[in-house]
């Protein structure tokens, strides 16, 4: 494997999903849930903990206050944002504009996104993003998490899947999809507790 293979995107994308997992702050049986903080905290935890398995360290609300940089020995490697109101604020311009220290030689290897929006509105994401994310000088990972509004949980709302896309050069690579909620995927210790 060579050096640039490291840490790549699709590595970020399996390690978020599987910690997204763990930990999870709500509970599938009593229907209690989180609230938007807790949210908040959690994404912040997969982050860093993304990051460890990777061999980097996580400064938070760093580099033109980036919710967190991803960073390696050899300078800033990742810049993340997440936004519970969706990709139409300033988080993907913030992300594209990223400045690069100019003393580090690696640069940015990607940004990460993680957001949320309801199913009806996902085309409309990923037309939205595709357009911002025009002439980036680094591919985007857009973590995208579908919901309903119910109240069947504490917080009002009803994740259903947690979907992954690249944005690269004109292009949008769809890398995994899977249900949001770790008691809907099958198989699982989570699924099981709920037999």
């Amino acid at each position: 494997m060579e050096e640039n293979d490291w840490a790549s995107v699709e590595d970020f994308a399996a390690l978020f999903q599987y910690l997204w997992y763990r930990d999870f702050p709500m509970d599938a049986k009593r229907g209690t849930g989180a609230g938007r903080v807790d949210w908040t905290i959690h994404i912040g935890v997969v982050v860093r903990n993304v990051a460890d398995l990777m061999g980097f360290v996580t400064r938070f609300e760093r580099g033109g206050r980036k919710d967190a940089i991803l960073r390696s020995t050899d300078g800033d490697e990742i810049a993340v944002e997440w936004e519970w109101g969706g990709v139409w604020g300033n988080e993907l311009e913030k992300l594209k504009e990223h400045n690069v220290r100019p003393k580090e030689k690696g640069g940015l290897k990607y940004a990460v996104l993680v957001t949320y929006t309801h199913p009806p509105n996902i085309q409309k994401v990923y037309s939205h993003v595709m357009e911002k994310w025009k002439g980036a000088r680094w591919p985007l990972l857009l973590v995208l998490i579908d919901l309903i509004e119910s109240k069947k949980y504490h917080m009002g709302k009803e994740f259903k899947n947690i979907q992954m896309s690249v944005f690269d050069k004109g292009e949008r690579i769809q890398l995994r999809s899977a249900p949001a909620f770790p008691w809907e995927v099958g198989g699982t210790r989570w699924s099981y507790a709920l037999k």
